[in-house]
């Protein structure tokens, strides 16, 4: 019989299960992530990402645009995740995660779109109202907040690149994409767990205090 040949035998029994994960490592062990999906082909990967984030400890909560769920099915992020896909909110206001908050944010893939909303304040969505939530939480050195973005190369344009900064120089990280075939596209998902990790070590920004009442200085009172 040829190593090639089915053998009939059933699979080595596992102590593991179905929707348990063997652990890599220790990286982000203890770590909630929320994983926001947005719709851009590399979706597919989502379940992938969220196993390879909980083999290092991990939890993972996805949140998914309706437009991500053209490329990857809803049941497949759940099973990959263990626990239910946001897709729209509730009295819950699962975008706030006040409850247990989140420690990252990972958005990937980040489309152009998605990218352009969260830099000009858009929260039309369940997942640009859970990115408005978290840069706010972000900005008070509570959360991280990455972005991995993956297009096509003829809509890396000024407006993304403008946009990118932009989130870059309130704190936001942005995850390098791989460049093949002339596009970004998603880095493998260990890049992925890994700026996880370096982002949760980082020092987190100095929280704001108050925005401070009265008269804006120079401001006419005529």
């Amino acid at each position: 019989m040829g190593n090639g040949d089915f053998r009939f035998d059933p699979p080595a029994p596992s102590d593991l299960g179905d929707h348990e994960v063997p652990r890599d490592g220790d990286l982000l062990d203890g770590v909630r992530v929320a994983l926001l999906v947005t719709g851009g082909i590399a979706a597919f990967k989502a379940p992938m990402v969220a196993r390879a984030l909980r083999r290092q400890g991990a939890s993972v909560t996805a949140f998914a645009t309706t437009e991500a769920l053209r490329y990857v099915a809803r049941e497949a992020l759940e099973w990959a995740c263990a626990r239910p896909v946001v897709v729209e909110l509730s009295a819950d206001a699962e975008h706030l995660s006040d409850a247990a908050p989140f420690d990252v944010y990972l958005v990937a893939p980040a489309t152009y779109s998605v990218i352009g909303k969260a830099a000009h304040g858009i929260a039309d969505t369940p997942v640009t109202a859970t990115l408005a939530s978290a840069i706010g939480r972000m900005e008070r050195g509570l959360a991280a907040v990455l972005f991995a973005p993956t297009m096509h190369g003829s809509m890396h344009n000024s407006i993304l690149v403008s946009n990118l900064r932009a989130l870059h120089e309130i704190g936001c990280g942005i995850v390098p994409p791989r460049d093949a075939y002339g596009k970004h596209n998603l880095p493998d998902e260990q890049a992925l767990v890994e700026a996880c990790a370096a982002a949760r070590r980082a020092p987190r920004p100095v929280p704001r205090g108050p925005v401070p009442r009265g008269p804006v200085p120079g401001q006419s009172h005529a």
